[in-house]
């Protein structure tokens, strides 16, 4: 678990310093996009059974980090747990990494076939 935060906090503060950025509405996300943004900018990472990318973006008027959790719908994909354990995993390793989120939004994109988590952390 150790080894998990501290993957998530070097991401963090790599992105901190990256011009990786998200200037969308925060409520109308196109994820589809925004994986292929962070894969042109060599910005995806691999982590908690999920595909992690983060872009700096502005929330409540404050610098602030958005993180992006992608997570395949099926779970013998990823030999994993069901997606709702694994949804709810992400949120409980991101919340004791970072002690405080300042939003989060989970949406399901069947097409897509994956479950997306938008966690929003001001800086």
């Amino acid at each position: 678990m150790a080894r998990i935060h501290e993957k998530l906090k070097e991401i963090f503060e790599q992105t901190v310093e990256s011009d990786v950025r998200y200037d969308g509405p925060i409520e109308e996300i196109d994820y589809f996009g925004l994986m292929c943004k962070a894969v042109a900018k060599e910005s995806m990472h691999k982590i908690l059974s999920s595909n992690l990318c983060m872009f700096n973006c502005k929330y409540d008027s404050q610098e602030a980090i958005l993180m992006l959790f992608c997570i395949p719908l099926n779970a013998s994909e990823t030999g994993v747990k069901h997606i709702s354990e694994r949804v709810l995993d992400t949120f409980r390793h991101v919340e004791e990494c970072f002690t405080t989120i300042d939003y989060s939004n989970s949406k399901e994109v069947k097409e897509d076939k994956f479950m997306y988590i938008s966690i929003i952390k001001k800086i």
